[in-house]
């Protein structure tokens, strides 16, 4: 009987499809997650691609904007991704080892890992972003905050760790990937051994990028105006803020350059205290948008994709059952994902923004393990 079960999860496995604007998710698995495939249960949450799912629908309400300055000491704000359900008692979620020291958030990156990344879970349509962090350092390693939608569009700051004195900005519409976006900032001393705050102040006809309450870049919607289409490529879509480092030394050619070389896993961090880390302050929200309301007459709760893919704001319920067992897909976890933080890989073949993996023998034996190990071991 195990072996049926095992040979059933594999054909299962086997049969999950990634999600593509040509190839949409199933009404059977309905939902388009962050790394491109389609599941339900949890991938319908942060991350889920509306326009790549079975119907705009399929994805859960995304909870609403908040003014605040984030209480980044009281760990009981923060659930891992893998157990979040869409409860509003959570102001992050977690992939990958964060540590949590006097008040500061360490995004670490080990060696065998693909890095931390913590991400809100509620989503700004609007708003003054800052962030007081240090980065990390060493080439290859790249610590980054940015605000990231469910349809990819895309507001950075980035820090290459060989670059100490510089901090990058870029913007990206719909996962459109365009190199002329992209621009680099003195940053007055060093980023890793000195805090700074880093702000985005987006707002629905311009996009400004400050260091140290200095202000660096501005973006004018006007000017990113596509003539040939008629669309404006600019970020406008509600989106979740998320800090993380991770490896660009060991990822494609030109990723790679981009972030200094290959990674030397005996850099001073490595060993001593074992892995490179960035280090979170503060981190504080000011909406500009529509902001989520405490009275019970005209509760605001939630932006949702209607069925033509425009958004609007309501009250709808943010929080969804998880189904034991649960539909099966790929599996969620942070170290078989290639790259988790959702940036965009600089040699990226598709225009598409969307990150998948290959079904490799690591992935599946996980998968079946984790299957085996929870779902079925009281059949057996």
């Amino acid at each position: 009987f195990s072996l049926l079960l095992l040979a059933t999860a594999i054909l299962q496995i086997n049969a999950q499809v990634q999600c593509s604007a040509s190839s949409p998710c199933p009404e059977s698995a309905p939902c388009c997650s962050e790394f491109g495939y389609c599941g339900s249960g949890r991938f319908c949450l942060g991350g889920c691609n509306p326009l790549l799912s079975f119907k705009p629908t399929s994805c859960a309400p995304n909870p609403i904007c908040r003014s605040m300055t984030y209480n980044l000491k009281d760990t009981s704000k923060f659930i891992d991704s893998a157990s979040y359900s869409g409860e509003s008692t959570y102001d992050f979620t977690t992939d990958g080892q964060p540590i949590f020291s006097n008040g500061v958030i360490l995004l670490t990156l080990a060696q065998g890992s693909k890095g931390t990344r913590i991400s809100t879970t509620q989503y700004v349509q609007y708003g003054r972003i800052t962030a007081r962090l240090k980065t990390s350092r060493t080439q290859g390693i790249v610590t980054a905050f940015i605000t990231m939608s469910n349809v990819k569009d895309e507001i950075d700051w980035e820090w290459v760790g060989y670059l100490l004195d510089k901090a990058q900005s870029n913007y990206f519409y719909r996962g459109i990937i365009d190199y002329g976006n992209a621009d680099t900032h003195p940053v007055s001393t060093s980023t890793f051994d000195d805090f700074h705050e880093y702000t985005i102040d987006w707002q629905e006809t311009q996009l400004q990028w400050f260091v140290d309450g200095k202000l660096v870049r501005t973006l004018y919607k006007k000017d990113t105006l596509n003539a040939t289409t008629g669309v404006y490529m600019y970020p406008s879509t509600p989106s979740r803020v998320q800090l993380s480092i991770w490896n660009g030394g060991e990822g494609a050619a030109g990723t790679k350059a981009w972030a200094g070389g290959q990674t030397n896993w005996n850099s001073p961090d490595i060993k001593s205290p074992g892995y490179f880390y960035a280090q979170i302050q503060s981190l504080d929200i000011k909406c500009y948008g529509p902001q989520a309301s405490n009275s019970s007459s005209q509760q605001l709760t939630s932006y949702v994709y209607g069925a033509d893919g425009n958004i609007s704001v309501s009250n709808a319920n943010t929080t969804i059952k998880i189904a034991t067992p649960q539909s099966l897909g790929l599996p969620q976890d942070v170290n078989d994902m290639q790259n988790i933080t959702g940036q965009y890989i600089q040699d990226l073949k598709t225009s598409t923004g969307i990150n998948t993996i290959a079904l490799t023998p690591k992935n599946l034996a996980l998968t079946l393990l984790s299957l085996l190990s929870s779902n079925f071991l009281n059949l057996l």
